[in-house]
């Protein structure tokens, strides 16, 4: 597998792989071809969020093997675990709220996203299924409120 290889124009397979704690606690982080796939998909679709704000886009998590997801603390149910999802962060365009409002605010098909104050989470539907265009904000205690909520105004 080479982590060089590119998956869309700007975005390359490493940098849906790269994990620091997948990494320090020696979990294997590699993908299987259906997840490379999904992948490729998942690159596509950041290639028009890229598009959107027209700036660089900062990835810091893409694929999660289900043995690093739990290490993160993160439910099975991920759309991590499937490839469908990103974390990342815009600092040319702007703070990840600003990041938000414009994403929610286009026609880009998300199936999630969620502002999680410090970065942007998007996730991608499943190929075939209808994107639900859920908008979420990460709350203090680790709930999610309907709609993009700035920190002390819910």
């Amino acid at each position: 597998m080479m982590f060089n290889e590119k998956l869309s124009g700007h975005f390359t397979l490493g940098e849906f792989l790269r994990s620091e704690t997948a990494a320090r606690l020696g979990i294997d982080n590699l993908p299987g071809p259906e997840i490379l796939h999904a992948l490729q998909r998942n690159a596509e679709n950041m290639e028009d969020v890229r598009a959107l704000l027209g700036v660089p886009l900062h990835i810091s998590s893409g694929y999660r093997s289900i043995d690093l997801n739990r290490a993160l603390g993160s439910k099975d149910t991920s759309a991590h675990v499937k490839g469908l999802a990103t974390d990342f962060d815009a600092p040319d365009f702007g703070s990840p709220l600003e990041v938000c409002n414009r994403i929610a605010a286009s026609a880009i098909p998300f199936d999630q996203l969620i502002y999680e104050h410090t970065w942007t989470h998007i996730a991608w539907p499943k190929l075939g299924v209808a994107p639900r265009l859920s908008v979420l904000t990460l709350m203090p205690g680790g709930t999610y409120t309907a709609g993009i909520v700035q920190r002390g105004t819910a």
